[in-house]
C-alpha cells in the first residue's frame, strides 16, 4: 500500500487548540505559523517560563483557537464566546527572556490586554508573546546538524505520526477507552505505513520537501487530555505505552510514540501527498524492547 498524508496541523499558541490544514507551508524552524505564540508566567522566580498544558489548571488551553488571519495578526477564542484580536502593530519587545525548557529567548509582548484575556482565563498571571522573527532557536545538537532550528515546540520543528501505528497501539488498550490522533498533537500524520514503521525511517520526500526523522517522540502527561475537553479523564495512552513503548538507551528513556523530524529541503506539504522513504536506519536503541516495526 502506497504511503501518503493523511492530515497536517500546525497549533499557532503553544498548547493550543490544533489547527487542521489542507497544507503545510514548511520553513527553517518548522510550519509557517506553528507555535509562534507562547504564554509565559508573569510573576515570581519563574516570570518568562513557558506555560502549556501540563501545568496545573492549564488543560483548558487545548479549547484556545488561534487563527493566523494572513495579515500578521492573530484571532484568539474560546468555547464559550471570548474573542480576542491581536494586532501585530501592537506588539513590543518583551522585557527581559522567556524560556522555554533550558533555552532563553527573545520575543515580542502582545501587551496587557492580552495578558489579561489570558490571565482571566487561565486563573493566573501570564502573558502573551511571540517569537521574534530574528531570533534563532536551535535544536537539541544531540540529534541535529549545526544550525538547525525550532519555534517554541518543545525540541523540534515537527513531530510525524502513523495512523497504523494508532491502531496498533488501540489493540492494547482497555476496553472502553478510545483515543485519537488529536492526543498525540503532530503536525503530519501518515497513512498507508505498517504499524511504528516510521521507528525504522531515517529520510522520506513529499513533493519538494525532505524530511529526517531523528529521534522517537517521548510523550508526555499531554497525551492523557482530551483535547476537546482540556480535561483528563485517565492516565491512557500513557499506561499503555509504559507497558509497550518504554525504553531506554543512548541517553533516551521514557515512552515513545511518533517520530520528531527537521527539514531538510523545504517546501510545501499537502494532505494527500505521496510520500516515498528514502532510506532507513537502525531502531533506536531506547526502542529496541518495544513492540516496533521489528515485531
Amino acid at each position: 500500500m502506497d504511503i501518503k498524508v493523511s492530515r497536517c496541523y500546525i497549533y499557532p499558541l503553544k498548547s493550543g487548540s490544533g489547527i487542521s490544514v489542507d497544507k503545510l507551508e514548511l520553513t527553517q524552524r518548522g510550519p509557517k505559523d506553528d507555535r509562534l505564540w507562547m504564554l509565559v508566567q508573569d510573576q515570581g522566580s519563574n516570570e518568562g517560563k513557558f506555560i502549556t498544558q501540563r501545568d496545573t489548571g492549564c488543560g483548558k488551553l487545548a479549547l484556545v483557537k488561534a487563527i493566523p488571519t494572513g495579515d500578521g495578526n492573530m484571532d484568539f477564542s474560546t468555547p464559550n464566546g471570548r474573542k480576542m484580536v491581536v494586532v501585530e502593530d501592537d506588539l513590543s519587545c518583551y522585557d527581559g527572556v522567556v524560556r522555554v525548557w533550558r533555552d532563553d529567548c527573545t520575543a515580542m509582548d502582545a501587551g496587557n490586554a492580552a495578558a489579561h484575556w489570558f490571565s482571566e482565563y487561565l486563573g493566573r498571571p501570564c502573558r502573551l508573546v511571540r517569537i521574534m522573527d530574528e531570533f534563532i532557536r536551535l535544536t537539541d545538537q544531540n540529534y541535529s546538524r549545526r544550525g538547525d532550528q525550532v519555534s517554541f515546540a518543545d525540541g523540534f520543528p515537527l513531530l510525524v505520526t502513523n495512523l497504523a501505528s494508532l491502531e496498533k497501539l488501540k489493540t492494547y488498550f482497555p476496553p472502553n477507552v478510545d483515543i485519537g490522533m488529536d492526543r498525540f498533537r503532530p503536525n503530519i500524520v501518515l497513512e498507508g505505513a505498517q504499524p511504528f514503521e516510521e521507528d525504522v525511517i531515517h529520510e522520506i520526500r513529499i513533493a519538494d520537501v525532505v524530511l529526517e526523522f531523528v529521534k522517537p517522540c517521548n510523550r508526555c502527561m499531554v497525551t492523557t487530555i482530551d483535547q476537546s475537553e482540556g480535561v483528563s479523564h485517565s492516565n491512557e495512552p500513557l499506561e499503555t505505552l509504559a507497558k509497550i513503548r518504554h525504553g531506554k538507551g543512548r541517553g533516551l528513556q521514557g515512552v515513545f510514540f511518533g517520530q520528531n523530524a527537521i527539514p531538510r529541503e523545504l517546501g510545501v506539504i499537502e494532505v494527500g501527498n505521496d510520500v516515498e522513504i528514502l532510506s532507513k536506519k537502525p531502531l533506536h536503541p531506547a526502542l529496541k524492547n518495544t513492540v516496533s516495526n521489528l515485531d
